[in-house]
This record gives structure tokens, sequence and C-alpha cells, in this order.
């Protein structure tokens, strides 16, 4: 079965999984779960209002500091965490009388979740799924892997992850979203690099 929600509305096995489109995860998870109630209905709804907050913690605690993650979490209703759900489907479902148990997966908003994140103040680097425009990046690390940690550093508190294509000895070759180009030169030239445009591609280096 499977249902679109942003409208719907335990042991638990987790099961993360993120494939890619346009060069960024989309997130996505499983979880199975097991709930009664006084009836089957409300073991259903139980049911899936607890596996949307399981999913939501295993897949987004990759990609956000865990501890401002699980805090917003605690302080948000069911109603309103549906609102990151984009959609869902159910497998292996068991219903009786007054109980209700499932194998759950769910789809997430990623522009969404960064947004609310970084609304509360809590630091991630949740991939954005872009419409596949991107910009390249040339980048000479004269200190290696100090100097690439710093850009990776830039790039995350913005909520953004450098995608790596190329690391030669200092050299690394590097994407980031079009959208970010101006925000991200500016940031590495605050942060002291040198940095040119050659044919588009973006070169910095120290």
């Amino acid at each position: 079965m499977c249902f679109v929600l942003k409208s719907f509305c335990v042991g638990l096995t987790v099961c993360l999984l993120i494939p890619f489109v346009a060069g960024a995860a989309v997130l996505t998870g499983s979880t199975i779960v097991q709930q009664t109630s006084d009836t089957a209905a409300s073991a259903k709804n139980k049911a899936m209002n607890v596996a949307m907050r399981q999913i939501l913690t295993d897949v987004v605690s990759k990609y956000a500091d865990t501890d401002g993650l699980t805090g917003l979490l605690n302080n948000t209703k069911d109603a309103d965490l549906i609102n990151f759900i984009t959609s869902s489907s159910v497998a292996n479902e068991q219903i009786s009388a007054t109980g209700y148990s499932a194998k759950i997966t769910m789809n997430l908003d990623n522009d969404a979740l960064k947004n609310w994140l970084k609304q509360n103040g809590v630091q991630n680097w949740i991939p954005v799924v872009e419409s596949g425009e991107q910009f390249m990046i040339s980048a000479v690390l004269p200190n290696g892997v100090i100097d690439w940690a710093e850009l990776k550093r830039i790039s995350r508190e913005d909520g953004i992850e450098i995608e790596t294509k190329t690391i030669t000895g200092n050299n690394v070759i590097a994407k980031l979203p079009l959208s970010y180009r101006t925000k991200f030169t500016i940031a590495v030239r605050d942060a002291g690099w040198k940095y040119a445009d050659n044919d588009g591609v973006l070169q910095i280096w120290k």
C-alpha cells in the first residue's frame, strides 16, 4: 500500500535508505512498528506517529547536531512533524481488534527540514535537492586535510555538503549548488582564501 502524506493524520527496527537525485540525497527511512490501543484505527494512528518520529530521529541525526535535533523533536507536535513527510508506504501490515503492526517507509522533505532546523538554531548539513545546476570548484590545499576540513566546515555552516569529485595530492575537484556560489565565495574569501573564475570553475587557494 502506498499513499501521499502531508495530510496523514514499539519494538522498532530502522533501515536508512538514501537514493540520489540530481547529486543530492533524498532522505528516506524505514521502521517496523507494533502498537496497541482501544481500537485498530487508534493503534494505527499511534504506530504512524511513532514511525514518523523514529524515522526523523534516525535519518536526520546523520545530517544534524544530535542533541539539538532531539530537543527540537521533543518540543514539536506530531501534527507539525507531518509537514516534513512527503510520502510513505506500508508493507507487511497486520491488524487486529486492538493492535497494528507494519513496516513503514517515509520520504522526507529536505528543504523543509533544513529550513526548520536553521530557524531553530540546530546546526545541520542536510543536502539540498537542486534542479541539477551546480558549479565546479578546483581547490589547492597546501595544508591537505586541514584545509579541506575548513572548506567543508564553511559549507556546512550553511547546511550544504560539498560533493567531492576527485582528490589528487593536494588538489581537489568538487561541486556545490549554483545558487550557493556567491555566498560560498564570500565565505572562503573572508576565511583568507584567494579565488578566481576560470571558465565557470571557481578556483581557490591559499
